[in-house]
């Protein structure tokens, strides 16, 4: 078999259709798609079963709920395809999408081949989403000199361009060969563990650069516009495992990309929560860590050199004031309060 696609499935009723038909309209012949069923409480594993009695190329897995890392391993797991691609169950695949990125990893002998994708707002608004790699092929000595640097994280505090596990397709023997599956207890946020992985092992890598063949859907309730319970303490253990896999590496040097990992996790908890005693958490947890002792700043906005200040500085009670005011302010704006309401007084 060729291909292998795994859906993981949790509580998308309104999509889940939509998403399975964009599977079956794939013009690429002998793949499978396996839709993981996560426990989901509402009546998605009965859609599950419906679809998959209308077609031979749907499998179906039932299990108890365990995150979308363990979902994705189950999928890993009863996968038969050489080849491995990744949907989530909210979004669509262009009709040739899995047909030309197989085609692409066939012909080039690429571990992994990544397309770029379409973002579609709330609004209905579509907007391509590429990055600044050149097209075409990659070998070892192009991913060491151009996807390595950003490999963890950039040096502007955002991911670099190989994240999202939803638009690329893996070789299942180079998976198989570095072991490479999902950590089961980092319940989002997993791409970024499993991606760095996987980037740093790949001898070939080819890039569909412009060809938008993924629609990703921004849907209200998503761990991307959330902060669930406890993500502290899980970008904490993910950064740890980056760090045991990283931080020793010969060929190369990730020490300040796990730093900024860090630093950019701390960044995205404390504009999410907004609360004293978490930011006063993370912060303590940084100061403990001794994280800012001979940091060197990142080359980032304004107003994020003012949170980064303030975190270095310890100053919760000021973080706590700024982020609980609109964060649509300008950067001028931002300055300005902090100048009128004398506001490093309160740190």
């Amino acid at each position: 078999m060729d291909l292998s696609i795994i859906v993981p499935v949790y509580k998308v009723e309104p999509y889940l259709r939509r998403c399975v038909k964009s599977l079956m309209a794939q013009t690429c012949e002998n793949y499978e798609v396996l839709l993981v069923d996560d426990g989901s409480p509402d009546s998605c594993p009965k859609i599950c079963d419906e679809l998959a009695a209308c077609t031979d190329n749907i499998h179906v897995i039932h299990k108890a709920n365990g995150g979308l890392s363990s979902a994705r391993n189950a999928g890993l797991f009863a996968a038969r395809g050489d080849y491995i691609g990744f949907v989530d169950s909210d979004d669509v695949a262009a009709p040739d999408m899995f047909a030309i990125m197989l085609t692409a990893a066939k012909t080039s002998d690429a571990d992994i081949v990544m397309c770029d994708y379409i973002r579609v707002l709330r609004t209905g608004r579509r907007r391509l989403m590429t990055t600044a790699l050149r097209p075409g092929l990659y070998e070892k000595a192009d991913i060491i000199k151009y996807l390595y640097p950003s490999l963890i994280m950039g040096e502007n505090l955002d991911y670099g361009p190989l994240l999202s596990v939803w638009h690329c397709l893996y070789s299942r023997k180079f998976l198989n060969q570095y072991h490479l599956a999902f950590a089961d207890d980092i319940p989002w946020s997993e791409d970024n563990l499993f991606s760095a992985m996987a980037g740093y092992h790949a001898k070939r890598f080819f890039y569909l650069k412009s060809m938008g063949l993924y629609n990703y859907f921004q849907n209200p309730g998503t761990i991307t516009t959330s902060c669930p319970p406890g993500a502290w303490n899980v970008y904490k253990r993910m950064n740890r495992y980056l760090e045991n896999y990283f931080s020793f590496r010969s060929d190369y040097d990730f020490r300040r990309q796990l730093q900024l990992h860090l630093l950019y996790y701390a960044c995205h908890v404390i504009r999410m929560e907004r609360q004293e005693a978490c930011i006063r958490n993370v912060l303590r947890d940084l100061h403990q860590a001794h994280f800012f002792d001979h940091f060197r700043m990142p080359d980032v906005s304004l107003k994020l050199k003012i949170q980064l200040w303030l975190m270095k500085h310890q100053c919760a009670r000021t973080l706590t004031f700024l982020l609980g005011e609109s964060p649509c302010r300008s950067y001028l704006s931002l300055c300005r309060s902090i100048i009128r309401k004398n506001i490093f007084q309160k740190c």
